[in-house]
């Protein structure tokens, strides 16, 4: 109505958590889709990568690494062995777990999933700047460190 005062809506900066958020799920999205090209997936590469890391995890150790749900390691891991890319060994030391290995065809698609990633960063570099994503590797890494504490 004419003459009736309109409130301003408040500004709201965006928080932490939200902007951690967008930035992970917009991350997420766009290396997904390279490894996809590749037939990868971004679950996938981190278990690739965590076994190259720690040859011979344990399945618990990949879901408390990578965090993720039992059920999904399982499923993502099956899929792995299906394209032959990891194997399973019973633990020597408990015969009753089982122990995930990177295989030979796993290291070489994992060097050509990293090469993919590393390209990806490399435009996210190019875009903010060396200085700038070289410091937001480090404050991430630090939160990361002091959440696991």
């Amino acid at each position: 109505m004419p003459g009736r005062d309109v409130e301003a809506v408040p500004t709201v900066r965006p928080d932490l958590v939200e902007l951690l958020t967008a930035t992970s799920r917009q991350v997420e999205r766009a290396v997904s889709a390279v490894l996809a090209e590749d037939g990868g997936t971004l679950e996938g590469y981190r278990v690739l990568r965590a076994l190259a890391v720690t040859p011979g995890c344990a399945m618990g150790g990949l879901v408390t690494r990578l965090q993720l749900p039992g059920p999904t390691a399982t499923r993502v891991v099956d899929g792995l062995v299906d394209a032959a890319l990891v194997y399973r060994l019973p633990d020597p030391e408990d015969r009753r777990r089982v122990v995930v290995h990177l295989s030979a065809a796993g290291r070489t698609r994992l060097a050509r999933w990293e090469a993919l990633v590393e390209a990806r960063e490399a435009a996210l570099a190019r875009a903010l700047g060396e200085d700038r994503v070289g410091a937001l590797r480090l404050a991430l890494a630090e939160l990361v460190d002091a959440a696991e504490r």
